[in-house]
């Protein structure tokens, strides 16, 4: 072929080719800034932003240290800068895995140290940016390229904004807010538009070398920040119990006269000695007992009242198919010098407590009351095991709901049994000081029930029972009378 030939035929390949348009994949081969800085921006949009709800607050930021550690991976061979920006993407993946497995346990960071972290986290990646900034100018240097914009300056200057408006009286404002966000998705949009304007400098591009690809990185840091949240939830809302076989009873002629007033032998049988003595000189026991089913569906039966139907035969209804229910009633024992015992017996008719459940108990004593004590008493493998109830405390609690705050005390405490328990039940037991005018008054006790170990974010057992509307929480309430209403109804 004669030089004129081979050009008549390059002038037809040239003709041939002229008006074919490339695929996305072949733009990106020839553009290998574009995946890298897309996905830098995009993991700045998702961990930008905080959307409370659906867990979104969790799994956003997740998914966006993710992001920017496999796009400053790709970048890490061509500079120092992104070098440094690719270090420091590291430390924010461990920073962000840390905060996720530590939101389901009570360790996480609180008050003056979460507000610091959060700081320092935000300056962290203020810096990251200004070093991607710094190698991407330095490429358009080498590569003769004169940058058309500056979005990752502005990205920089947003977030600063955004610290000096978190200490500013505008920090829950929505005229800060709007503007700020409109900002925050221009900056973005101009991000993603970057990679695209770095095409002309793809000869510049050093590739790095990987032993993982992006599916194994991403989906092995997500499963396993997901695997030991699981793990310390577990290890969390179970608490140990310090069980040991039941002891021989003793007081045989107490626990008879007790019996004998209509404190039932299976209930007798799970007090200690000492709690049994409490009760010396009593001289009346009413009951109050409700089922209580939880779940999607929670109800709450009344099966007797012995103190506002005390001529209301007992009823003994099925547990719901498939709830957790539990069996909750509260005996009055009345005790000469005014006193009034009350114990809170607590059996698990379908299912159990494995992950953590909580009580609180309050009363309506004139002069306080006295907290005798409380355990939880199961079987398993045909031996029957007692164990004091964790965290058992009385506290002061103060409450806030629709009708204003209240502060008043509260006996509560933790409530779990060893995976494979059977027959499991508990009680507490306190003794109210009355006066000699009381006829009556009331007591409660505000039941949550774990159906599953993990909470995201973690709250303290005893927290759970304050919630509102909320099917896995029931309360049991119950009226008492002493003996001075009971005669005045005789009469």
């Amino acid at each position: 072929m004669t030089g004129r030939e081979r050009d008549e035929f390059d002038r037809m390949i040239e003709q041939e080719i002229a008006d074919t348009i490339p695929t996305q994949g072949v733009v990106d081969e020839v553009n290998p800034w574009h995946e890298p800085i897309d996905r830098i921006a995009g993991g700045l949009a998702l961990t930008g932003i905080m959307l409370n709800f659906l867990y979104l607050q969790y799994l956003l930021p997740a998914v966006g240290v993710v992001l920017q550690y496999l796009g400053f991976r790709a970048l890490r061979r061509n500079g120092a800068a992104f070098r440094l920006a690719w270090v420091l993407s590291a430390v924010r993946l461990v920073w962000v895995g840390a905060f996720l497995v530590l939101s389901v346990t009570p360790w996480l960071p609180t008050s003056d140290l979460d507000i610091g972290l959060g700081l320092m986290g935000m300056a962290i990646q203020m810096v990251q940016m200004l070093a991607l900034r710094t190698g991407l100018r330095q490429v358009c240097r080498t590569a003769g390229i004169e940058p058309q914009s500056d979005p990752l300056k502005a990205a920089v200057c947003w977030e600063g904004l955004i610290l000096v408006l978190a200490i500013s009286p505008l920090a829950h404002s929505w005229l800060a807010a709007i503007p700020m966000l409109i900002a925050f998705v221009c900056i973005v949009r101009a991000l993603f538009r970057l990679g695209e304007t770095m095409g002309e400098a793809g000869y510049c591009f050093t590739a790095a070398p990987v032993r993982l690809n992006t599916s194994a990185v991403r989906w092995g840091y997500l499963g396993g920040c997901l695997l030991l949240m699981l793990a310390l939830s577990v290890c969390v809302n179970h608490p140990r119990l310090d069980a040991a076989p039941m002891e021989e009873h003793g007081e045989t002629e107490l626990r008879q006269q007790l019996e004998d007033l209509g404190l039932p032998d299976e209930v007798l049988a799970d007090l200690t000695d000492e709690d049994v003595r409490a009760l010396d000189g009593a001289f009346h026991v009413a009951c109050c007992a409700e089922m209580l089913a939880f779940g999607p569906d929670s109800q709450s039966i009344t099966l007797c009242d012995q103190t506002n139907a005390p001529k209301r035969a007992p009823v003994e209804p099925e547990p719901p198919a498939g709830a957790d229910t539990m069996i909750a009633s509260t005996y009055y024992i009345e005790l000469p010098d005014y006193r009034m015992a009350v114990l809170h017996y607590l059996a698990w008719a379908q299912g159990s407590a494995y992950w953590g459940d909580a009580f609180s108990a309050f009363e309506s004593s004139d002069y306080g009351y006295d907290l005798i004590g409380g355990r939880l008493v199961y079987e398993k493998r045909g031996q029957t095991y007692a164990a004091p109830i964790p965290d058992l405390s009385d506290n002061t609690v103060t409450t806030t709901n629709m009708f204003g705050t209240y502060t008043s005390n509260q006996i509560s405490g933790v409530i779990s049994y060893p995976l494979g328990a059977e027959n499991s039940r508990g009680y507490v037991l306190y003794v109210m000081q009355l006066d000699e005018n009381r006829g009556f008054g009331a007591t409660g006790i505000s039941y949550y029930h774990a159906p599953y170990p993990v909470s995201l974010p973690y709250r303290a057992p005893r927290d759970r029972t304050l919630g509102w509307n909320d099917h896995w929480r029931l309360q049991h309430y119950t009226n008492f009378n002493t003996q001075l209403e009971r005669s005045a109804a005789a009469d």
